[in-house]
């Protein structure tokens, strides 16, 4: 059994891989779909993309960086390559960034990336391989098929081992009359990022396991927050429970936090109640 570390708590395939609807259809592949690389400052350091053509007609590859974000949620947003602190512009070349790939053919992007000793310790972004027919069919009607494949590269100057996360807090919210969902919040205190995954439990007042699933897994990016959230699938009845959230960070020991539900939880005072029940001044 791995060591825990307690926090107590009262109260809380690719990175892109769209295509868009069409009369023809674009079947390919980009590996790997992530690289997480420790690099030494100024050293250059080579990796390849392998694009593969599943489909039964030849098409045109073109490649490109992209920069993205993430809120709090998990939810990624694309931007242009430049526009955030971390971006992989000038840390990472390519090539060729255009090719064609018969039926069953596979092309191989070259990536040749380097992390100046000063900036970010860590950079990130998305390498964008397009992928459209070689010829559109004639007198066909409707969307053009067009595939979008991502492999996500980070480039750190911190070795992995050096990670640290942060419970900071258990949230709980009624869903609906019969059920809950909790949300752990994870901060990254350090300069790369880490991977979380977790697991909740529900016991009742006398240590009975009532609930239990998984937080996914997900990347906590350097410097910023990260909420997991689980929602309980079981009717709970009313009573006192605990919550626990067991988190892994890549750490030796797990980050345990828990926090206490009473349910059904107290409803709201109206504010015309709470200003009469008010002492008058």
């Amino acid at each position: 059994m791995r060591p825990c570390r307690w926090i107590s708590l009262v109260g809380t395939v690719a990175l892109v891989a769209t295509v868009r609807p069409a009369l023809s259809e674009i079947l390919a592949q980009a590996l790997p779909v992530k690289y997480n690389l420790t690099v030494t400052p100024g050293a250059p350091l080579s990796r390849d993309v392998a694009i593969r053509n599943l489909g039964s007609s030849a098409v045109v590859v073109h490649v490109r960086l992209s920069d993205w974000t993430m809120n709090e949620a998990g939810d990624l947003d694309l931007a242009p390559v430049g526009s955030t602190p971390t971006t992989l512009l000038g840390n990472v070349l390519f090539e060729p960034s255009q090719f064609s790939l018969q039926p069953g053919e596979s092309g191989v992007v070259h990536l040749t990336m380097r992390l100046p000793p000063n900036g970010p310790a860590t950079c990130w972004g998305v390498l964008l391989s397009e992928v459209r027919p070689a010829v559109w069919p004639k007198n066909a009607f409707g969307p053009r098929a067009i595939a979008e494949l991502g492999t996500t590269v980070y480039l750190s100057r911190i070795p992995a081992d050096r990670t640290r996360a942060e419970l900071t807090g258990m949230d709980l919210r009624p869903v609906g009359d019969t059920t809950f969902a909790v949300t752990v919040r994870v901060r990254n205190p350090g300069e790369r990022h880490l991977y979380s995954t977790g697991e909740i439990t529900v016991t009742d007042s006398t240590g009975v396991k009532i609930a239990s699933g998984t937080l996914g897994t997900g990347v906590v990016l350097p410097g910023v927050l990260r909420n997991f959230t689980w929602t309980c699938d079981s009717r709970v009845m009313p009573g006192r429970y605990t919550v626990t959230a067991s988190l892994d960070t890549g750490e030796p020991d797990l980050i345990v936090g828990e926090t206490v539900l009473t349910w059904p939880p107290p409803r709201p005072v109206p504010a015309h109640l709470a200003q009469q029940d008010s002492p008058s001044r």
